[in-house]
Protein backbone atom coordinates (compact mmCIF):
# COMPACT_ATOMS: atom_id res chain seq x y z
CA UNK A 1 0.00 0.00 0.00
CA UNK A 2 1.30 3.36 -0.67
CA UNK A 3 3.28 4.91 2.45
CA UNK A 4 1.46 8.37 1.98
CA UNK A 5 -1.88 6.95 1.53
CA UNK A 6 -1.32 4.85 5.00
CA UNK A 7 0.07 7.79 6.40
CA UNK A 8 -2.73 10.33 5.49
CA UNK A 9 -4.62 11.62 8.43
CA UNK A 10 -8.07 10.41 9.48
CA UNK A 11 -10.80 13.05 9.74
CA UNK A 12 -13.76 11.46 9.88
CA UNK A 13 -15.10 12.80 6.75
CA UNK A 14 -17.35 10.09 5.73
CA UNK A 15 -20.87 10.07 3.75
CA UNK A 16 -22.56 10.40 6.90
CA UNK A 17 -26.20 9.94 6.15
CA UNK A 18 -27.69 12.95 7.84
CA UNK A 19 -30.82 12.95 9.76
CA UNK A 20 -33.44 15.02 7.44
CA UNK A 21 -35.91 15.81 11.02
CA UNK A 22 -35.12 16.22 14.79
CA UNK A 23 -38.05 14.35 16.76
CA UNK A 24 -39.14 13.90 19.56
CA UNK A 25 -42.59 13.29 21.70
CA UNK A 26 -43.83 15.82 23.99
CA UNK A 27 -41.25 14.91 26.99
CA UNK A 28 -38.64 16.70 28.89
CA UNK A 29 -38.73 20.06 30.40
CA UNK A 30 -41.12 21.80 28.52
CA UNK A 31 -43.62 18.74 28.26
CA UNK A 32 -45.31 19.88 31.62
CA UNK A 33 -45.96 22.90 30.40
CA UNK A 34 -47.80 21.86 27.15
CA UNK A 35 -50.07 19.30 28.73
CA UNK A 36 -51.33 21.94 31.31
CA UNK A 37 -52.39 24.07 28.29
CA UNK A 38 -54.04 21.26 26.22
CA UNK A 39 -55.51 19.27 29.12
CA UNK A 40 -58.83 20.32 28.68
CA UNK A 41 -59.15 19.24 24.92
CA UNK A 42 -59.20 15.33 26.12
CA UNK A 43 -58.31 12.55 27.83
CA UNK A 44 -54.19 13.36 28.53
CA UNK A 45 -51.79 12.25 31.68
CA UNK A 46 -48.67 14.40 32.74
CA UNK A 47 -45.93 11.65 33.84
CA UNK A 48 -43.79 12.98 36.33
CA UNK A 49 -40.74 10.46 36.46
CA UNK A 50 -39.99 10.58 32.68
CA UNK A 51 -41.19 14.32 32.05
CA UNK A 52 -43.34 12.73 29.44
CA UNK A 53 -47.79 13.79 28.23
CA UNK A 54 -48.82 10.85 27.74
CA UNK A 55 -52.21 10.77 25.31
CA UNK A 56 -53.46 11.72 21.86
CA UNK A 57 -56.45 12.83 19.98
CA UNK A 58 -56.94 15.18 17.45
CA UNK A 59 -57.84 18.54 19.30
CA UNK A 60 -54.66 17.90 21.27
CA UNK A 61 -52.82 17.25 18.48
CA UNK A 62 -53.82 20.62 16.52
CA UNK A 63 -53.94 22.81 19.47
CA UNK A 64 -50.13 21.60 20.78
CA UNK A 65 -49.15 22.45 16.74
CA UNK A 66 -50.57 25.90 17.44
CA UNK A 67 -48.84 26.47 20.39
CA UNK A 68 -45.27 25.81 19.45
CA UNK A 69 -45.26 26.64 15.76
CA UNK A 70 -44.17 30.08 16.83
CA UNK A 71 -41.19 28.21 18.08
CA UNK A 72 -40.13 26.03 15.07
CA UNK A 73 -41.22 22.97 16.20
CA UNK A 74 -44.51 21.62 14.57
CA UNK A 75 -46.88 18.38 15.27
CA UNK A 76 -45.76 15.11 12.80
CA UNK A 77 -47.72 15.91 10.00
CA UNK A 78 -49.26 13.15 7.42
CA UNK A 79 -45.95 13.13 5.45
CA UNK A 80 -43.82 12.96 8.60
CA UNK A 81 -45.91 9.81 9.89
CA UNK A 82 -43.96 7.86 7.13
CA UNK A 83 -40.14 8.85 8.08
CA UNK A 84 -38.16 6.50 9.56
CA UNK A 85 -37.52 8.86 12.03
CA UNK A 86 -41.01 8.95 13.25
CA UNK A 87 -41.68 5.18 12.65
CA UNK A 88 -38.87 4.35 14.92
CA UNK A 89 -39.96 6.13 17.72
CA UNK A 90 -43.66 5.14 17.33
CA UNK A 91 -43.33 1.23 16.64
CA UNK A 92 -44.76 -1.39 18.94
CA UNK A 93 -45.28 1.05 21.52
CA UNK A 94 -47.26 3.99 20.21
CA UNK A 95 -50.38 5.55 18.12
CA UNK A 96 -49.50 9.36 17.01
CA UNK A 97 -52.07 11.73 15.97
CA UNK A 98 -52.17 14.53 13.25
CA UNK A 99 -53.22 17.80 13.17
CA UNK A 100 -55.22 16.79 10.17
CA UNK A 101 -58.70 15.96 9.23
CA UNK A 102 -60.49 14.13 6.33
CA UNK A 103 -63.77 15.09 5.68
CA UNK A 104 -65.48 12.75 3.30
CA UNK A 105 -69.29 13.59 3.19
CA UNK A 106 -71.22 16.08 5.12
CA UNK A 107 -73.05 13.23 6.76
CA UNK A 108 -71.84 11.75 9.74
CA UNK A 109 -72.74 8.90 12.29
CA UNK A 110 -71.35 10.18 14.97
CA UNK A 111 -73.62 13.11 16.34
CA UNK A 112 -70.87 15.00 17.87
CA UNK A 113 -69.28 15.10 14.43
CA UNK A 114 -71.85 17.29 12.77
CA UNK A 115 -71.19 20.58 14.40
CA UNK A 116 -67.34 19.88 13.37
CA UNK A 117 -68.09 19.78 9.90
CA UNK A 118 -70.77 22.44 9.92
CA UNK A 119 -68.44 24.69 10.84
CA UNK A 120 -65.85 23.73 8.86
CA UNK A 121 -67.45 23.36 5.86
CA UNK A 122 -67.64 27.16 4.89
CA UNK A 123 -63.56 27.20 5.32
CA UNK A 124 -63.59 24.43 2.90
CA UNK A 125 -66.09 25.88 0.21
CA UNK A 126 -63.90 29.16 0.07
CA UNK A 127 -60.40 27.40 0.07
CA UNK A 128 -61.89 25.44 -2.82
CA UNK A 129 -64.39 27.90 -4.88
CA UNK A 130 -66.59 24.76 -4.85
CA UNK A 131 -66.80 21.81 -2.42
CA UNK A 132 -65.32 18.46 -3.77
CA UNK A 133 -65.73 16.03 -1.61
CA UNK A 134 -63.28 13.97 0.41
CA UNK A 135 -60.87 16.24 1.29
CA UNK A 136 -57.52 16.34 3.55
CA UNK A 137 -58.04 19.25 6.11
CA UNK A 138 -54.57 21.22 7.52
CA UNK A 139 -54.00 24.04 9.35
CA UNK A 140 -56.11 23.79 11.55
CA UNK A 141 -56.53 25.30 15.47
CA UNK A 142 -59.06 24.23 18.36
CA UNK A 143 -60.67 26.45 20.84
CA UNK A 144 -63.05 25.87 24.02
CA UNK A 145 -66.16 26.31 22.82
CA UNK A 146 -69.88 25.50 24.33
CA UNK A 147 -71.22 25.33 20.82
CA UNK A 148 -70.72 21.74 20.08
CA UNK A 149 -71.10 18.05 22.02
CA UNK A 150 -67.25 18.00 22.19
CA UNK A 151 -66.77 21.45 23.93
CA UNK A 152 -64.24 22.84 21.65
CA UNK A 153 -64.47 23.84 17.70
CA UNK A 154 -62.20 23.79 14.77
CA UNK A 155 -61.04 27.14 13.82
CA UNK A 156 -58.59 27.33 10.93
CA UNK A 157 -55.28 29.19 10.91
CA UNK A 158 -53.62 31.54 8.69
CA UNK A 159 -52.01 28.75 6.76
CA UNK A 160 -55.19 26.63 6.62
CA UNK A 161 -55.35 24.13 3.40
CA UNK A 162 -57.75 21.85 1.48
CA UNK A 163 -56.28 18.99 -0.61
CA UNK A 164 -58.64 16.86 -2.34
CA UNK A 165 -57.44 13.04 -3.44
CA UNK A 166 -59.84 10.26 -4.41
CA UNK A 167 -57.15 7.94 -2.36
CA UNK A 168 -59.25 9.38 0.83
CA UNK A 169 -62.68 7.45 -0.62
CA UNK A 170 -63.58 4.67 1.61
CA UNK A 171 -63.13 2.08 -1.43
CA UNK A 172 -59.39 2.50 -0.59
CA UNK A 173 -60.09 0.79 2.96
CA UNK A 174 -57.21 -1.83 3.98
CA UNK A 175 -55.36 -0.99 0.70
CA UNK A 176 -51.66 -1.96 1.19
CA UNK A 177 -48.72 0.36 0.51
CA UNK A 178 -44.99 0.97 1.79
CA UNK A 179 -44.33 4.16 0.42
CA UNK A 180 -46.36 7.47 0.41
CA UNK A 181 -46.40 10.87 -1.56
CA UNK A 182 -44.66 14.17 -0.85
CA UNK A 183 -48.24 14.51 1.01
CA UNK A 184 -47.88 11.27 2.83
CA UNK A 185 -50.93 9.42 1.07
CA UNK A 186 -50.49 5.74 0.46
CA UNK A 187 -49.02 4.91 -3.17
CA UNK A 188 -50.58 1.76 -3.28
CA UNK A 189 -49.06 -1.61 -3.98
CA UNK A 190 -50.81 -4.75 -3.54
CA UNK A 191 -47.36 -6.29 -2.29
CA UNK A 192 -46.73 -3.16 0.21
CA UNK A 193 -46.24 -3.91 4.45
CA UNK A 194 -48.65 -1.23 5.54
CA UNK A 195 -52.07 -0.74 5.23
CA UNK A 196 -54.30 2.13 5.16
CA UNK A 197 -57.29 2.61 6.86
CA UNK A 198 -60.39 5.17 5.32
CA UNK A 199 -63.83 4.97 6.78
CA UNK A 200 -66.82 5.70 3.79
CA UNK A 201 -68.14 8.80 5.14
CA UNK A 202 -68.19 11.41 7.72
CA UNK A 203 -65.18 13.06 9.39
CA UNK A 204 -62.35 11.27 10.90
CA UNK A 205 -59.04 11.75 12.53
CA UNK A 206 -55.72 10.36 11.12
CA UNK A 207 -53.00 9.16 13.10
CA UNK A 208 -50.04 6.69 13.03
CA UNK A 209 -50.46 3.11 14.45
CA UNK A 210 -48.35 1.05 16.31
CA UNK A 211 -48.00 -1.76 13.68
CA UNK A 212 -47.06 1.40 11.42
CA UNK A 213 -50.78 1.22 9.46
CA UNK A 214 -52.08 4.87 8.36
CA UNK A 215 -55.41 5.30 9.77
CA UNK A 216 -58.17 7.55 8.61
CA UNK A 217 -61.25 5.23 9.78
CA UNK A 218 -62.05 6.45 13.59
CA UNK A 219 -65.00 8.94 13.89
CA UNK A 220 -63.96 9.68 16.87
CA UNK A 221 -62.37 12.53 17.30
CA UNK A 222 -61.16 12.89 20.76
CA UNK A 223 -60.61 8.77 22.43
CA UNK A 224 -57.29 8.93 23.92
CA UNK A 225 -55.19 6.27 25.59
CA UNK A 226 -51.88 6.17 27.74
CA UNK A 227 -50.15 4.48 25.06
CA UNK A 228 -50.53 7.64 22.42
CA UNK A 229 -47.81 10.85 22.02
CA UNK A 230 -48.11 13.65 20.33
CA UNK A 231 -45.00 13.95 17.86
CA UNK A 232 -42.71 16.62 17.50
CA UNK A 233 -40.25 17.55 14.83
CA UNK A 234 -37.86 20.23 14.78
CA UNK A 235 -37.62 21.99 11.57
CA UNK A 236 -34.79 19.82 9.03
CA UNK A 237 -31.68 18.81 11.00
CA UNK A 238 -28.51 20.30 9.73
CA UNK A 239 -24.87 18.76 9.81
CA UNK A 240 -23.96 21.05 12.35
CA UNK A 241 -26.56 19.99 14.85
CA UNK A 242 -25.74 16.28 13.38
Amino acid sequence: MNKAIQEAEITGEFNWKIPSIAPSFVSGEDARAVYEQVKDFGRVWYDEESQTMKGSNFPIAARVDSILRARGIRVANLADLSRPEIMDMVKDKHYSDTPTLVLRTLEDSYSSNKDIIKGLVPYIEQKQGKLRLPVLVSGLDVVLSNKTQYKWSVVPRDDFNVVHDERLLGKYNREKFSNVDKLGLPLFDKKGNRTWYAKDSGISRLFLYYYLDLYSGSGDLVNSVECGRVALVRGEASSRSF
